[in-house]
């Protein structure tokens, strides 16, 4: 049924275009997160590539974390971002209040607002995991001396590919189909499976002796049936709406008018999944900075 829908779909050159356009900005950005950073010792990001909480960092990335590639950073100073300009609009500052009930002239104001400050957001979390990094590796991340000119160097590429991978992920929403950030973060989470199946396979089927071989079959069996539940469940809470008939007898139509308002099962959305992710990532980031010069 999928494959037909997708088909008949693929046969409206409109939709074409926006797949196709999706697909190739998507394969940009995983060219872009095989890049290593200029000057950045191989072997010492091997070593670090066994650190769980960088695994963790590196789920939405598609592993640019673990490459300290040039897009490492992806979308989470965007992210991070939109969310505080969000929690600006609460009636804390008037500027962001007055913005958001100006339209569509106040939305574009506050997109440039929440650039302006995913790019400082994106200099210090550089700074940061750049320090992090240097400081786990032993002070070999580089293989020069990490100089402050340095530092500030890797700052401004890692900077500029984080608003690269954002300006993709507008691109995307412009042009192409869905959300572009979570489109972004979506190829991100799948270019990590293959490596995540493998782990498994390596943990429960290799390194452990023939006796404990149907407890792993168990494990695994069971760790499968949690996670397609898990994917009904968000998908069935993602569908879900709330209809709330409401009926308006005071007009002047002989009739009355009948309206049908929806409150989404999730109205949410991501955001407190984001958000988690990337203030664990923010913190990650500020402890690292101190944890170098304390060292």
């Amino acid at each position: 049924m999928f494959f037909k829908l997708l088909k008949e779909a693929l046969k409206v050159k409109q939709v074409r275009s926006k797949i196709l356009f999706t697909i190739f900005i998507i394969l940009v950005f995983r060219i872009g997160t095989s890049i290593t950073v200029p000057g950045v010792n191989a072997k010492s990001l091997e070593a670090l590539s066994g650190l769980s909480f960088l695994n963790m960092l590196s789920l939405v990335s598609g592993n640019a974390m673990k490459n300290f590639s040039v897009f490492a950073l992806g979308v989470s100073p965007y992210i991070t971002a939109s969310i505080v300009v969000q929690l600006l609009q609460m009636d804390i500052l008037p500027k962001f209040v007055e913005w958001g009930k100006q339209g569509e002239v106040g939305r574009r104001k506050l997109n440039q607002a929440t650039r302006y400050i995913a790019l400082v957001l994106a200099f210090v979390q550089s700074i940061g995991i750049t320090a992090g990094f240097n400081t786990l590796s032993g002070a070999k991340l580089l293989t020069t001396d990490l100089t402050p000119q340095v530092f500030v160097t890797i700052g401004i590429i890692l900077t500029a590919g984080s608003m690269i991978v954002t300006w993709l992920g507008e691109q995307i929403t412009d042009k192409g189909y869905g959300n572009g950030v979570s489109m972004i973060i979506f190829a991100g989470i799948v270019a990590s499976i293959p490596e995540m199946i493998k782990g498994i396979y390596v943990d429960y089927f290799v390194n452990i002796p023939s006796s404990r071989l149907t407890s792993s079959i168990i494990f695994v069996v069971i760790l499968i049936i949690a996670v397609l539940l898990i994917v009904y469940f968000t998908t069935y809470v993602q569908q879900a709406e709330y209809k709330i008939p409401i009926q308006y007898t005071k007009v002047s139509s002989r009739s009355p008018i009948k309206l049908i308002p929806s409150i989404e099962g999730k109205p949410s959305g991501g955001y407190p999944s984001y958000l988690c992710k990337f203030h664990y990532s923010g913190t990650c980031s500020h402890s690292s900075v101190f944890e170098c010069y304390r060292s």
